[in-house]
């Protein structure tokens, strides 16, 4: 998912994401039009190099592997680009 205009959102916090298959959401916050949207990412069935949330949910799957994450990254390149997608997020906050 990813938002037409990110410079009027603002991130609120994180929490265990409510979508299947899914480990967190990130609340984001609508200045003009006052509504929060939940942007669900990372999969629970796959590890990541580090839960860097700071909630710690899926922690237990930290694989801390370089070789894995310079593969995840090459694969998802440019995702770092969409601000507050939920590749951004996964870029940002589990890779």
């Amino acid at each position: 998912m990813i938002l037409k205009d990110p410079e009027n959102y603002k991130f609120i916090q994180f929490q265990k994401s409510k979508t299947k298959n899914k480990k967190y959401d990130a609340i984001l916050y609508n200045k003009h039009t006052n509504k929060y949207k939940f942007v669900p990412f990372g999969d629970v069935n796959y590890p990541q190099y580090e839960d860097q949330t700071g909630l710690g949910l899926y922690s237990h799957l930290n694989t801390y592997d370089k070789q894995r994450r310079r593969l995840y990254r090459s694969r998802h390149d440019g995702e770092q680009h969409n601000k507050f997608s939920s590749g951004w997020f996964a870029w940002r906050f589990l890779w």
